[in-house]
């Protein structure tokens, strides 16, 4: 190995540094570091006091380059079909992985804020963008000859960085939350996938050497729950609401004092538009017209928790399929009689949905909507089988043994025999039949916990413990870090 690429992210700001000075002692590579603008090498620049980094390379200039776009429109369509075909990724692809240029994409999260790149877009200069962010990763890739890429930026840019890394067989490690507790594991891809997780789900001899008794009370502790439901309960204040328009002022202010440049630019008109209707979006909600879980636990159900749009859960790690009330009609349309779908609100959606959403889901006559306080695991639990395109609840009802319907061809548990994966709505009504009609045989419910139980223990298995009280601990950094991903190279 000689040659590393990262993406530098203030997310982790305290872990790189550290951990790239024992990666580059270990291995002797060049480290070519991945900012977003001028701004942030500025940054990294002061945190790296021993030059830890070799080289530095910007993405902001995109934002100027979009409204270069001089080629004939054929030219420009041609370029991107070549593209397409060498890389197997369509414009299309990259552009709904964006909120500003695939924001369209969105139907269910049309009260997303614009920004510039949003305002000035048109599918032309969109295609004309992928082109040249092509060019500009295979020049870049040429030029530092990476062996391995650390981390990745969401949306277009790093979806198609992610296809020339892909094409040329360099292999990506993204250090990530596996979705339980504070377990993180190094992903593969854009989807963060995980090949490791089921090979140990197969390989595991003994589940009780993963599985302790603490695990067996909840993969999510409520006082993390609690926590999200009061920073909810917050949003119908408007005290909270003027901080929260204050803050983003003063960072709008910032912004424009250090003329930092980004690829989207949210207008500050729009982001405090956004907060209003969050604040507002919050009372609405708790007077919406919702079905208790008591009102619930006698009836056949399954559920389904929305996805906040535009986000990466949908665009980036499900691009085969993401339409929510697509999903939500599909299921409603071929569930049998006295079956209800209930559709649980996601909390960080609330004022980005269109003005009639809600209305919309609760005039389906068979579809009901519980309280976005309501706990998604007991929901889930009481639940014949849970519906998502990707999510964490999927994850937790994989783990507890609850059938899940699976609309994402990328989720880490589609391998589990308890999991269905969707592709083709023929599948649909006899799946649904089968799941509403339940299995309550002692034996079946005993497998699915068994199974769930040994995907809890691959999970564990193939994730290292990096509990956030630590942040700051350069000694945890370099301990865990550095040999979890020499370990995940060796195993893929």
């Amino acid at each position: 190995m000689e040659n590393v690429v990262v993406w530098g992210f203030a997310v982790y700001y305290w872990l790189h540094i550290p951990f790239l000075k024992e990666l580059k002692a270990r291995e002797n590579v060049k480290i070519h570091f991945i900012c977003s603008s001028p701004q942030s090498v500025e940054y990294w620049r002061g945190l790296d006091r021993e030059g830890v980094i070799d080289t530095y390379v910007t993405i902001n200039h995109f934002f100027n380059e979009y409204d270069r776009c001089q080629e004939a429109a054929q030219d420009i369509y041609d370029k991107a079909r070549y593209y397409e075909d060498r890389y197997n990724v369509y414009a299309v692809d990259a552009l709904q992985t964006d909120r500003h240029l695939g924001r369209g994409f969105s139907a269910a999260g049309t009260g997303h804020p614009r920004s510039h790149l949003s305002d000035k877009a048109s599918y032309i200069k969109s295609v004309n963008i992928f082109n040249k962010i092509f060019k500009f990763w295979e020049d870049y890739l040429d030029k530092t000859k990476p062996d391995l890429v650390i981390g990745l930026q969401v949306g277009i840019i790093g979806k198609i960085f992610m296809a020339v890394a892909r094409h040329r067989s360099i292999p990506v490690r993204i250090f990530n939350g596996a979705k339980y507790r504070s377990r993180h594991y190094w992903v593969v891809d854009e989807y963060y996938s995980s090949p490791e997780v089921k090979k140990n789900f197969a390989d595991i001899k003994n589940i009780d050497e993963f599985v302790d008794e603490e695990d067996l009370n909840g993969p999510i502790e409520e006082s993390y729950i609690k926590g999200v439901y009061q920073r909810f309960l917050k949003k119908s204040s408007k005290v909270t609401l003027l901080k929260e328009i204050i803050l983003q002022i003063r960072s709008y202010l910032y912004k424009r004092y250090k003329k930092v440049v980004s690829m989207g630019g949210y207008r500050l008109s729009e982001n405090i538009k956004y907060l209003y209707r969050a604040h507002k979006g919050s009372k609405v909600m708790k007077n919406l017209k919702t079905a208790s879980l008591d009102e619930l636990s006698d009836k056949p159900y399954i559920f389904y928790p929305l996805h906040t749009e535009p986000e990466m859960a949908v665009g980036t790690f499900s691009p085969e399929f993401n339409e929510q009330l697509a999903a939500i009609e599909f299921m409603a349309k071929n569930l049998p009689a006295g079956a209800l779908l209930a559709v649980k609100e996601h909390l960080l959606a609330i004022g980005r949905r269109p003005g009639d959403f809600y209305k919309t889901i609760q005039d389906i006559p068979n579809v009901v909507m519980v309280s976005p306080l309501e706990n998604a695991l007991r929901i889930a639990k009481s639940s014949r089988g849970v519906a998502v395109i990707t999510s964490t609840l999927g994850v937790e009802a994989a783990i507890s043994g609850i059938p899940v319907i699976s609309f994402g061809a990328h989720n880490v548990f589609n391998f589990l025999p308890h999991v269905h994966v969707v592709s083709s709505w023929r599948e649909l009504r006899p799946l649904l039949h089968r799941l509403c009609a339940g299995d309550g045989r002692a034996e079946a419910k005993n497998r699915r916990t068994q199974e769930g139980l040994r995907f809890l223990a691959a999970i564990k298995a193939s994730s290292v413990d990096f509990d956030q009280k630590e942040i700051g601990s350069k000694e945890r950094e370099a301990d865990i870090l550095y040999p979890s991903l020499i370990e995940s190279l060796h195993k893929r």
